[in-house]
């Protein structure tokens, strides 16, 4: 374009707005976002100053050099949400540099780093205080100081992750910390300490109690817990919306549902079961007694020993507005089951079958018109199964294949040419899946915004592709 020209010569406002326009309507709900405004940014210096502003949040790279927070990281003048995940770099130093920037921060990741950076929080909080969300999981080595330096600092958090820390220092402390935390963080509404040991009953009970604001509690892998300890606690914030944990007791399924039915509140629940010793239930027909249950929307039996199609069954009987059902790694249910469930729970959108050994819905006849996400990966079907879905799932949006080994390229094209709306395809460890198949799919397909190839394809083939697609 000539910079001459008087179509750049716009105000400013103009062409945020111009801009905002081509975000939205390229976006669709995926995270394609960034993706159209680096192309942008590339036509001038202009378009590079208003797509700057525009930018919301910023995933720092690996090895982004401190000369970038100093020199460039002021352009992006509107960012709200910062992502450490990948960076390799001193946390402290550029924290305490990030202090200095007039910033509405509202969330902060940490996570994936040897320890927290103490140092950097403390004087980063002293001028933004606007933090909302603050993640530090997968942490190598957390310390007691660091939960109360935590609860110190941003007072106004409402998320908190602390999740799956490598080595606790002090653990005896631990306690006295969390304690201190569920006082000081008054709008606390999402937690997750899972992998958390010393967290007990009592704990959780003060933490349920001093929460009033307290909505998702996340604590997988957090064996101290009991199912009595976790129903007592819920009574003490009875509008608590979604619960997860791992069962390390007696899979019992009718107490599952009797737990459900207590708590009328809970919209989502996702247990982990330990406990891979215990028979199925021989008679699930008791679990009628405890009645529908419509307001549980979202429900996950993962590594689940007991679960059985009769299970499974009288499951979609009592929760007919399931949206959202993780099944992976429950080795018993079959077809059969999974087939009854989406016959009733005509509202499923994201249904995960991974590690399901004897899935596969090749005999699917029916309709599933809101089914949005699909997870397959790790299982046995094949090309007749996909033709199924095909048929059968229309609105598919996400099919994530990953390690489907009896799938070829006429099966992934079959839906492919059906569903119409599809975005992402997972086909990693696909390997009779020719790679020629990632080229007719581009080209069949616009709508694909992310493709996970399969084995041995050639990145660098002479395709057109839109700038919003990624192969990974």
């Amino acid at each position: 374009m000539d910079s001459a020209s008087p179509l750049l010569n716009l105000p400013n406002g103009c062409w945020d707005c111009i801009c905002k326009l081509l975000t939205d309507t390229n976006n669709e709900g995926f995270e394609d976002y960034n993706h159209v405004l680096k192309s942008l940014s590339v036509i001038s210096k202009k378009f590079l100053s208003i797509t700057s502003s525009l930018r919301f949040s910023l995933t720092i790279s690996k090895n982004a050099s401190l000369s970038f927070f100093c020199r460039d990281f002021q352009r992006f003048t509107n960012l709200t949400s910062l992502d450490f995940t990948l960076y390799n770099g001193c946390l402290n130093t550029v924290l305490c540099h990030l202090s200095r920037f007039s910033l509405n921060l509202t969330s902060l990741n940490l996570s994936n780093k040897p320890t927290i950076p103490a140092n950097g929080l403390r004087v980063l909080s002293r001028n933004i205080t606007t933090l909302t969300s603050l993640t530090c999981s997968n942490i190598e080595s957390i310390n007691s100081t660091d939960i109360f330096l935590i609860a110190d600092c941003f007072p106004f958090l409402e998320e908190l992750d602390l999740s799956n820390p490598k080595e606790f220092n002090n653990l005896s402390i631990f306690f006295d910390g969390v304690e201190a935390l569920s006082l000081a963080l008054f709008k606390l509404r999402k937690v997750n300490l899972s992998n958390h040991n010393y967290i007990n009953d009592k704990l959780l009970f003060h933490l349920l109690k001093n929460c009033k604001h307290l909505e998702e509690v996340i604590m997988f892998k957090c064996s101290q817990l009991t199912k009595a300890g976790i129903a007592s606690a819920l009574w003490e914030r009875p509008t608590l919306r979604s619960l997860s944990f791992t069962d390390y007791f007696d899979q019992d399924c009718a107490k599952l549902y009797a737990f459900i039915r207590n708590f009328p509140s809970l919209s989502e629940i996702k247990v982990e079961f330990k406990c891979m010793s215990v028979e199925s239930l021989e008679n699930a027909s008791c679990l009628v007694d405890f009645g529908v249950r419509p307001q549980l929307k979202s429900l996950s039996l993962i590594y689940n020993c007991w679960l059985s199609n009769e299970n499974l069954e009288m499951l979609s009987s009592l929760f007919p507005n399931l949206q959202l059902l993780d099944l992976s790694h429950c080795y018993d249910i079959s077809e059969e089951g999974i087939c009854q469930v989406l016959k009733r729970c005509c509202e499923i959108r994201d249904l995960n079958l991974a590690y399901c050994p004897r899935v596969g819905l090749s005999g699917m006849n029916f309709e599933i018109s809101k089914l949005e996400v699909l997870n397959l990966s790790h299982t046995r079907v094949d090309d007749k199964t996909l033709y199924a879905i095909s048929k059968s799932c229309c609105g598919l949006l996400q099919l994530l294949l990953e390690n489907c080994r009896n799938v070829t390229g006429k099966g992934v094209m079959d839906v492919v040419k059906n569903c119409t709306q599809l975005t992402e395809v997972n086909l990693r460890r696909c390997y009779n899946v020719h790679p020629d198949v990632v080229d007719s799919m581009i080209f069949s397909r616009p709508s694909l915004r992310k493709i996970i190839v399969p084995p041995w394809y050639n990145k660098k083939r002479n395709l057109v592709l839109p700038s919003t697609l990624e192969l990974l």
